[in-house]
């Protein structure tokens, strides 16, 4: 799969998740830059949206204060 086209997959899916609590353009730029962040030290990049999505919504969660999983 592209990795473009698995990256909007996720933020869509964050977007959803995080609707009315985020802005949908601040959850883009932090699922971008956890993506840039875990493609800085892969070696293999399979898996990179979904560990930047997973990166994404623990801190957004952690943002808002509420626990991870507890949705």
């Amino acid at each position: 799969m592209d990795q473009s086209v698995a990256l909007d997959a996720a933020a869509n899916r964050l977007e959803k998740e995080f609707d009315g609590i985020v802005a949908d353009d601040a959850i883009e730029q932090f699922l971008h830059s956890a993506y840039d962040h875990v493609a800085d030290h892969a070696t293999i990049d399979t898996f990179l949206p979904l560990l930047a999505e997973r990166y994404t919504r623990e801190w957004l969660y952690a943002l808002v204060g509420q626990r991870v999983g507890s949705a």
